[in-house]
């Protein structure tokens, strides 16, 4: 609790304290007025037979207005916690959103983000199904309510009756809330063991409400996509219920004993009563009392506390595994990143292979790009395209081997700095539910406002302005259909939009350009008018092409040919040509192809 505590008052401190300040406020009225029943009830047979001793009249009505304000504040509690609570919910999950998000984003390469280890820490921080941090942190105040309400009742049971029923009644509530903080532990290792079970089932429910609506309908997927999601949920949550099923017999033994404890207690108080050995005051503040002792008990806050400590301690665990795991190294002060490339970047001699896997997917490979050169790079599906891209940009370190830039090892660069110098579109590339401006100056958002000319620039070459300005709200239009007023954009006019924001980066000083099969969407009108320009485009940086479309790439200074992890060719259009290797069999063949006018070879990736 004490831990929830600290991060209380270290994200809100003002609402934790206002939060806290009301839960001990609440206790205090709820026992005042126990004890003000208690003394009302107790006074009223002498105010009204006038006895020697008994209260005035004017003192019986002071005692009746006290208890009418100790009611009226407890009415009123609900409303202010309600109030403080939500004000310090919202200061919460927004802390936690970024607990939870900023230790996997700030790293600049990507490696951890496929560790199945951090992803199960990352759905552990999440909490799902009661095992949230917020849940924990708003039964952090209930749980103090209750403790402060079980004191301050058991003090007056002590003080009106006995306080050795008064320390039994309160040491039988605290062994019903340990023990079911034990059962909670054992449902907590089962609901942590299967975190792998919850991600399939989240899977399975993002598939059917957002990612990929269109192909579940054709396909018919939907049922089968509720059914597996049903079936994974359950899977992952079977063990928590067998857990729960274990400790029932328990529960219910340790539940009548505690409605016993309190029962006898009450059986006792009347068995004093009748004998007179108890004046109607303490009678009438002791049952109460004694009542709200057993009401006291707060099991289920002392359970979310403990499932909400578990996903906090998961959370603050992240950014330390990650750190462990995939270190940063220091950069190296002697580069000046913001002019390279100024000779050439090589990869020497590396390989790679991905996370988990038992192959390589680049092996041995040696290639240089010369500054100001634009290269192409061209292969079959699988040959190491797109990871050689993702190498490139710092995204991964190569498995041996390394890259270098003007000499300079990329792995003792400021990877941040570096990636600035780098403008890509990729296969996958983004396409922001934001407006069409957005979408392209986040190619270099902090240039955004400073560089209209290049802004304009980017969008000609690219070639959206005309589809852009035919929009209802030209370049202020959000390029999402689920907004009010927004549109979608088709698959070759979403890449136009992702080329213009890869240029808009190399117009605000970036220096590397790489375009991996940024002609995949194009119509044949778009593909040579990108052909047409594509050495303007790539004229004053060091430009990297990956197409499988060999009219995209045949005016490149220099082509590569990739092939099982290594470059097996190298030359010009021409030099390859005459050399009658691969390259000149992939590009006969789909010579061929559009000659005799059958389907044009599929894109692929790499």
């Amino acid at each position: 609790m004490f831990t929830l505590l600290r991060y209380m008052f270290r994200i809100a401190p003002a609402s934790a304290a206002a939060s806290l300040g009301l839960a001990v406020t609440s206790s205090v009225v709820s026992v005042l007025l126990t004890y003000l029943v208690g003394q009302v009830v107790g006074a009223v047979p002498g105010v009204i037979a006038n006895e020697p001793g008994a209260l005035t009249m004017g003192a019986f009505s002071v005692l009746l207005t006290a208890l009418f304000v100790a009611f009226l504040v407890e009415s009123v509690m609900p409303s202010l916690d309600q109030m403080i609570g939500l004000n310090l919910d919202n200061h919460v999950h927004r802390a936690l959103a970024i607990g939870i998000t900023e230790p996997v984003l700030v790293p600049r390469r990507i490696a951890h983000l496929e560790d199945p280890e951090i992803k199960d820490i990352q759905e552990r921080a999440k909490g799902k199904a009661g095992f949230q941090v917020g849940r924990g942190i708003r039964n952090v105040r209930w749980l103090l309510s209750s403790r402060l309400t079980l004191l301050g009742s058991a003090a007056l049971v002590g003080q009106m009756f006995s306080w050795p029923i008064a320390i039994g009644l309160v040491v039988v509530t605290l062994i019903m809330e340990y023990y079911r903080a034990m059962t909670c532990e054992r449902e907590i290792d089962s609901w942590w063991g299967n975190t792998e079970g919850q991600r399939q089932a989240e899977y399975a429910f993002n598939l059917g409400m957002k990612d990929a609506p269109k192909e579940i309908r054709v396909f018919g997927l939907g049922q089968y996509l509720l059914d597996r999601y049903v079936a994974k949920w359950t899977e992952a949550f079977r063990p928590v219920w067998q857990a729960r099923r274990r400790g029932v017999v328990a529960a219910i033994g340790i539940g009548v004993f505690h409605l016993a404890a309190q029962a006898g207690a009450i059986l006792w108080l009347g068995r004093s009563a009748l004998a007179g050995e108890l004046p109607l005051t303490q009678v009438a503040t002791a049952v109460p009392a004694i009542l709200a002792v057993g009401m006291s008990y707060n099991g289920w806050a002392v359970m979310m506390i403990r499932r909400g400590l578990s996903a906090y301690q998961s959370m603050e665990l992240l950014p330390k595994i990650i750190a462990e795991r995939y270190p940063e190294p220091a950069p190296d002060a002697r580069a000046r990143q913001n002019e390279l490339p100024r000779k050439a970047i090589r990869f020497e001699n590396v390989s790679f292979r991905y996370p988990g896997a038992d192959h390589d997917v680049l092996s041995n490979l040696d290639l240089e790009i010369r500054a100001g050169e634009a290269l192409a790079l061209v292969g079959v599906n699988g040959a190491g395209k797109s990871t050689l891209v993702k190498l490139l940009g710092g995204a991964y370190l190569p498995t041996s081997g390394r890259i270098t830039i003007d000499g300079v090892d990329l792995a003792t660069l400021d990877l941040e700095a570096w990636q600035r110098r780098v403008a890509a579109i990729v296969q996958d590339f983004l396409r922001f539910p934001l407006p069409a401006t957005d979408n392209v100056v986040l190619g270099a958002v902090e240039h955004a406002e400073d560089l209209p000319d290049a802004f304009d620039e980017a969008v000609r070459e690219a070639g959206i302005g005309e589809v852009v300005e035919a929009l209802p709200a030209k370049w202020d239009t959000i390029l999402d259909k689920t907004y009010e007023g927004g549109v979608d954009l088709s698959g070759g006019e979403w890449q136009r939009l992702a080329l213009a924001r890869a240029l808009f980066a190399v117009h605000a000083g970036a220096s590397v350009l790489v375009l991996d099969e940024p002609a995949a969407a194009l119509d044949v009108r778009a593909e040579a008018r990108l052909v047409e320009r594509y050495l303007d485009l790539t004229s004053g940086v060091t430009s990297l092409i990956i197409s499988h479309r060999f009219s995209v790439v045949r005016d490149a200074h220099r082509i590569c040919v990739l092939d099982d992890g290594r470059i097996v060719e190298s030359g010009t259009h021409d030099e390859l040509l005459a050399q009658n290797g691969r390259y000149a069999t992939m590009f006969r063949l789909q010579a061929e192809r559009y000659v005799t006018g059958d389907e044009e070879l599929e894109p692929v990736d790499g």
